[in-house]
């Protein structure tokens, strides 16, 4: 494969990279409105679909805080700060009942 081959085979896999990153984080209608709720979709769609949030529904504060533990565990990156406004948002708009 030619020089010109491999810069079409990049950009072709760049496309389909964005694709699967823009479908991932595609918004979900149950995922109740609120701040930080974008900051949400952003973050936990990066490695699975927000769907996922809604079999885990039902925690405490410190339960979310434990499942952020384990999602960081499996690669995620997120800063301190925006550790406590996802903590906030799912402690709030998805808590146990």
């Amino acid at each position: 494969m030619g020089r010109g081959g491999v810069v079409r085979g990049a950009a072709g896999i760049a496309l389909i990279l964005a694709g699967v990153c823009a479908a991932a984080a595609q918004d979900d209608p149950r995922l109740p409105q609120g701040p930080n709720r974008n900051l949400v979709l952003r973050r936990c769609t990066t490695c699975h679909d927000i769907s996922n949030l809604f079999s885990t529904v039902g925690k405490t504060r410190e339960g979310w805080d434990s499942k952020l533990d384990d999602m960081v565990l499996y690669g995620l990156e997120i800063t301190s700060q925006e550790r406590t406004l996802i903590l906030d948002y799912l402690a709030t708009y998805l808590p146990k009942q």
